[in-house]
């Protein structure tokens, strides 16, 4: 007699949840006003002009334009998808090797004692610096693998290695004192000096750093001592099934000293990020040359471990197919954008948004502000884009509410930076999540305790230096 099967409520899957947003942004389409601002050339930058909102006819997306806009996701996002390709590539190779076990499982004293939170200090420390001067960005992705396998060295999971590289400079970036995408375009735009009042944003930011450092502590207390509270846990799974490193070499390769292939490994691996992070700050270098670097990382590393051309060849595949998945989520994330940037309601979900401002007082406008920062950051993750959409808008409404200029930018900041960590439009989270095997969903309710400190304290901050009147000049 054949058993009926009990139907099982289970949340979608992360590709599947983006692709029913994406319908959703479709159906806005249909409910939403087109319409859209004038705007101007200044230098690099296109910035909406303020006052000229105007409706234009409407463009609702249907069922194929939201199957062309899957499509145009993809192409969108083909770069970065070869990015993380071929950086999963090489990480493949390199852990192939064990040259990362057998170097860092001596440091680290095997997961056992308090050199993990030294380590995960230090490693948090540099990103969250490198973070604040808006180096990385888009190179967080390209780490986020070597976090993970460092944190696989000391007995963890993928997903305290995504945390220690990608909350680690996202605790710097959304506060960014220094960024020149975020601050060096708002800052303009509110016509105050370029990186003005950074005392203040870096106390701010070390605030915001100790918190979040705090809480991936914890994580990883959480997840050694009871494994099953790990974001990478699957029912039926053991708990070597995801923590720590998988040993896929010989043994006898990942005891002892280094060898002459795992030295050239790690020096290679090493020598890219340094590349990367040289070529980001110095040539505003993007995906398509960070993909180029690790591209040859891959051939040297296989090289140098006797894997020949065609066994070279081999892992450089078998390493690009596991990040099929983070691939994926990336393409599907980004045809959100499509529907919405096609649907030409992008400028009237801003403008709705801003009227409120100019009813409010000064205090509850700035934190009013930050909130709705937040909520136009899920239609535009990108810093920069936003800032030059965005700040036209808010600085005029700051000079009649009487909200400082300054102000106006924190609230900016806050409201773009915070929320980078957790909306699904946002290519780099969601490509990190992918790489680390997080699943969207899990990611947002595990981080929603610090998001909330986050906020907050942001609440706070602005409260305080809207009273004072705070210019940063």
């Amino acid at each position: 007699m054949e058993t009926k099967k009990k139907f099982k409520m289970e949340m979608p899957s992360t590709c599947a949840l983006l692709f029913m947003l994406t319908i959703f942004a479709a159906v806005l389409t249909w409910i939403i006003p087109a319409g859209e601002f004038d705007t101007e050339k200044v230098g690099n930058t296109t910035r909406v002009i303020a006052g000229t909102y105007h409706t234009i006819e409407q463009s609702p997306q249907g069922i194929w334009d939201i199957l062309t806009a899957t499509v145009t996701g993809f192409q969108n996002s083909a770069v970065l998808l070869v990015m993380i390709m071929f950086i999963g590539a090489a990480v493949h190779l390199l852990q192939k090797t064990g040259a990362i076990e057998v170097a860092f499982k001596s440091i680290a004293g095997g997961g056992k004692n308090a050199n993990d939170y030294v380590i995960a200090f230090v490693l948090m420390l540099f990103m969250t610096i490198g973070g604040a001067c808006g180096v990385f960005a888009n190179p967080t992705v390209a780490l986020v693998p070597i976090g993970i396998i460092l944190s696989q060295a000391i007995g963890l999971d993928a997903a305290a290695g995504m945390m220690l590289v990608y909350l680690g400079a996202y605790s710097g970036f959304n506060i960014g004192w220094a960024n020149p995408s975020t601050l060096g375009v708002a800052h303009p735009i509110a016509e105050l000096p370029v990186f003005s009042g950074m005392g203040v944003r870096v106390f701010i930011h070390v605030v915001n750093f100790i918190m979040t450092y705090i809480f991936v502590v914890m994580y990883m207390k959480r997840v050694r001592k009871d494994p099953t509270k790990s974001l990478n846990y699957e029912p039926g799974k053991k708990a070597s099934d995801f923590m720590g490193l998988k040993e896929e070499g010989d043994s006898s390769e990942l005891s002892g000293r280094l060898t002459f292939g795992q030295i050239v490994a790690l020096a290679a691996t090493l020598g890219s990020i340094v590349i990367v992070v040289a070529g980001s700050v110095l040539f505003g270098w993007g995906n398509a040359q960070f993909a180029a670097v690790f591209l040859p990382v891959s051939i040297i590393i296989g090289l140098a471990n006797g894997y020949g051309i065609n066994g070279t060849t081999k892992e450089f595949i078998a390493g690009c197919s596991k990040m099929v998945n983070a691939g994926f989520i990336v393409g599907f994330a980004n045809a959100i954008s499509v529907v919405l940037t096609n649907g030409h309601i992008l400028n009237t979900i801003v403008y709705y948004l801003s009227m409120p401002l100019s009813s409010a007082g000064s205090v509850v406008g700035a934190n009013l502000m930050m909130v709705i920062n937040t909520i136009i950051n899920l239609f535009i993750p990108s810093g920069s884009g936003q800032a030059a959409v965005v700040m036209p808008l808010m600085v005029p409404t700051a000079d009649l509410t009487g909200i400082t200029r300054q102000v106006a930018v924190q609230a900016y900041q806050f409201g773009a930076g915070f929320a980078d960590c957790v909306i699904p439009t946002a290519g780099t989270l969601m490509g990190s999540l992918g790489i680390a095997g997080i699943a969207w969903n899990r990611w947002v309710k595990n981080y929603a305790p610090l998001l909330a400190m986050q906020f907050v304290f942001a609440v706070i901050m602005l409260t305080i230096l809207q009273i004072i009147g705070w210019t940063g000049l």
